[in-house]
């Protein structure tokens, strides 16, 4: 009787992260980071209102965080022109969350005039109307995600510029080592290129569910850095040979 291989799972598939695989595979990434953070940051928020975890009472908090965020952006950037359009961006961001989201409409169905002719279930509304601040904090947060979102997409020249810096130096040093006959490890190599993704959508993240206002430039700047080390490092060594 022949002796049973044991089970081995099967191997991921790879996708090269410039085909269209790869490419979807990254888009569907960052949806998820976002989602997850927007949903988490509700829950948040929600947990500290019921449990008195914030100075300010109700939805002030939210709402005092989304306000010191945009004005934070107004005082970083001195350009008047690119100052109103970084705004802009952030406005449309945030107004766009809300919309898309179905917030808005929630929260114009609970306000609007019971004498409409089709008010919707009475007693739901009402319901909803005693969790009022809740609600109130959800369409903050929905805008304060929707802003940070839109200075999410300004920190993105920043890791291609220091992805670019890393893949340069990496492949001078895999040539340095190529022609000085330096030893080739695999297992390095692949590990290594496991920490370059999370160097992106950890402090995405992290950013998106935020209970406080936090300046970008302190939670993505050491991000960037390891972002380009760790891409330094991948192509320092990779196989000397194609």
């Amino acid at each position: 009787m022949r002796d049973r291989r044991p089970y081995a799972p099967p191997e991921p598939v790879y996708r090269r992260p410039w085909s269209l695989a790869g490419l979807l595979d990254h888009a569907m990434a960052f949806l998820t980071v976002t989602i997850a953070g927007w949903w988490i940051s509700i829950l948040v928020e929600w947990a500290g209102i019921g449990f008195h975890w914030w100075d300010l009472p109700g939805a002030a908090h939210s709402q005092d965080v989304l306000r010191t965020e945009l004005s934070w952006l107004k005082a970083d950037f001195t350009a008047a022109e690119f100052t109103l359009r970084v705004i802009d961006w952030a406005y449309w961001g945030a107004q766009m969350l809300y919309h898309w989201s179905g917030l808005e409409w929630i929260v114009r169905w609970i306000v609007a005039d019971p004498t409409l002719p089709y008010p919707g279930p009475t007693p739901l509304r009402q319901t909803l109307r005693h969790f009022g601040d809740y609600l109130l904090a959800a369409t903050y947060v929905t805008q304060l995600v929707g802003a940070r979102l839109a200075v999410v997409w300004l920190t993105l020249p920043v890791f291609l510029l220091m992805g670019l810096m890393g893949v340069i130096d990496g492949l001078v040093m895999r040539d340095l080592r190529r022609f000085g006959g330096g030893a080739e490890s695999s297992f390095m190599y692949h590990h290594l290129k496991k920490m370059i993704r999370p160097m992106a959508s950890v402090p995405i993240f992290l950013y998106l569910i935020a209970p406080w206002s936090v300046h970008p430039t302190l939670l993505f700047g050491p991000f960037t850095l390891l972002f380009g080390y760790f891409m330094q490092r991948t192509l320092s060594k990779f196989k000397k040979y194609l």
